[in-house]
């Protein structure tokens, strides 16, 4: 049954399910055989984890699975929870009385403060004026002062509980609700559950029952019995959000040993299902910053490496290093930096994170003036020479001129080639050498930073490299001088040269990767 219903999902576009209920938790206090009476059917939008979207009606749900009346045709089918897309099934759960609403934690919208010296602070700016920002952040206050903020940003959202004490949130929660309300003390445990409070939960819960809070399908009592448990497992429950503070933190090591060491400090806890969701986000956040990590800090040594070989003055040494050891000593320095996330972090498990960096956009890296030194075979490989000369079309004196000229090139350029290929390897190397040191230092650090990037294979390249035409002569290669007849000066006319500027490539070499 279950095969036939993804079957048919399948033929459904896939769209974003709507919203409904708090962000989901799981929780392992519902039991198996907790009732749930089936209320009047409900049209929903359900999303499976493919992703399809499929409309029912909700014929009736427990803590096993729903069943569903399919609206286009009508036909009945029973699925379980862990077919549901995630999100919307600890949703539905929480809305429908399975698990505990403490598994929306509640959020905040936050300012994140860039420092120049790099580090960052994040939290709820309470003061704007003077010289300084007052900042909260951790239950205290900090100040920061303007000059030393590189950049400001808001409507960045984070636990509550990492900018407020638990005291604070229940107090201004409680100081805005009508304690006569049967409704409001409901909402209000559900809000104690949010701040992970479960004592004043269990308290709001039983003072909206006593008020005569309409109760009939015993949700509000399932819920004080899970609050009750999870008050008794106080201890435990602030254990587990102390550790995924770490992991927000970036502490990735100490979360999981503390995460290790539950089972020891807490023996037979039964918040096993509560221990394992957190261990598995912990070590999901930990994956993904060090993927964002590597790919950060592999870049930032590509270009620092670069530089330093680049100061240098010989070329062989250079291009010998970028292409022999500099992916090694690049390896080398992101895996000391990653190790302070991961210390038991090994090279190859680097190199699968490397793998799986974001490839969403091109970076740019370029030869420059140096694109010659590549030789005319690597400086326009990839390519079908953008700046060829096409004929010029048309009659008259003058495009005949301009196409004997341009024969005239043709030749010189060739006959160039004949005497580059007739050139010893010495001489080459001596005309490579004097070149590189006519390049400054920093053109030196991008050309072998492109060099290393386009030949390691560390990189993803794309496919056709960007040539852009010689600003000395256009990406003819050549400069053309003309001459002036007068006595004792020989005769007059357009003399042709190799261009001073790109050694007759005619190009600037630049590659896109990412």
């Amino acid at each position: 049954m279950t095969a036939i219903l993804i079957s048919l999902l399948l033929t459904l576009p896939v769209q974003d399910a709507p919203p409904v209920g708090d962000p989901p938790s799981e929780n392992p206090v519902a039991g198996p055989d907790a009732e749930v009476p089936s209320g009047p059917l409900e049209v929903r939008a359900l999303q499976l984890r493919n992703g399809a979207l499929h409309w029912v009606e909700v014929v009736e749900h427990d803590e096993s699975g729903l069943s569903l009346r399919r609206i286009e045709n009508g036909g009945l089918v029973r699925i379980s929870w862990n077919l549901l897309e995630p999100r919307q099934a600890e949703r539905l759960r929480i809305e429908w009385g399975y698990v505990a609403a403490e598994g929306g934690e509640l959020l905040i919208e936050v300012d994140r403060l860039i420092l120049h010296n790099g580090s960052e602070v994040v939290g709820v700016i309470e003061n704007r004026e003077g010289a300084d920002f007052t900042v909260r952040h951790g239950g205290n206050i900090q100040i920061v002062p303007k000059r030393a903020v590189a950049s400001l940003s808001s409507g960045v959202q984070v636990p509550a509980l990492s900018i407020y004490t638990r005291e604070q949130l229940y107090s201004r929660e409680a100081a805005q609700v009508d304690l006569e309300d049967p409704l409001a003390q409901k909402d209000l445990a559900q809000f104690c559950e949010r701040i992970l409070d479960f004592a004043s939960a269990t308290r709001h819960y039983e003072a909206a029952l006593e008020l005569g809070l309409d109760d009939g399908d015993n949700r509000v009592v399932r819920a004080l019995e899970r609050a009750r448990i999870k008050a008794a497992l106080q201890e435990q429950v602030d254990y587990l959000h102390e550790t995924e503070m770490l992991q927000r933190r970036g502490l990735y090591d100490a979360a999981l040993e503390r995460i290790e060491a539950f089972n020891t400090v807490y023996p037979k806890s039964p918040l096993q299902k509560e221990l394992a969701r957190t261990k598995d986000h912990i070590l999901q956040a930990r994956e993904r910053a060090l993927i964002a990590l590597v790919k950060r800090r592999w870049n930032l040594w590509a270009r620092r490496l670069s530089r330093s070989a680049a100061k240098g003055d010989s070329f062989e040494a250079a291009t010998s290093y970028a292409s022999e050891k500099l992916g090694q000593d690049i390896r080398a320095a992101v895996l000391k930096d990653v190790q302070g996330l991961a210390k038991e972090l090994k090279l190859e498990q680097l190199e699968t994170f490397w793998v799986a960096r974001s490839r969403r956009r091109y970076d740019h890296a370029s030869y420059g003036m140096g694109t010659w030194l590549l030789g005319e075979e690597r400086a326009l490989a990839g390519t079908s020479n953008q700046n060829a000369k096409q004929p010029s079309k048309g009659g008259g004196e003058k495009d005949a001129e301009r196409a004997a000229l341009e024969q005239k090139i043709k030749r010189f350029l060739e006959n160039q080639k004949r005497a580059r290929r007739a050139r010893s390897s010495a001489e080459e190397a001596d005309s490579f050498q004097s070149g590189w040191q006519e390049l400054s230092g920093s053109s030196r650090g991008q050309w072998l930073l492109a060099y290393y990037i386009e030949f390691s294979g560390d990189y993803e390249l794309n496919s056709r490299p960007h040539l852009r035409k010689c600003s000395s002569c256009g990406g003819r290669g050549v400069t053309e001088t003309i001459g002036v007849g007068g006595r004792g000066e020989g005769d007059g006319g357009v003399h042709i040269e190799p261009c001073s500027t790109c050694h007759g490539v005619g190009s600037v070499r630049r590659i896109d990767y990412r």
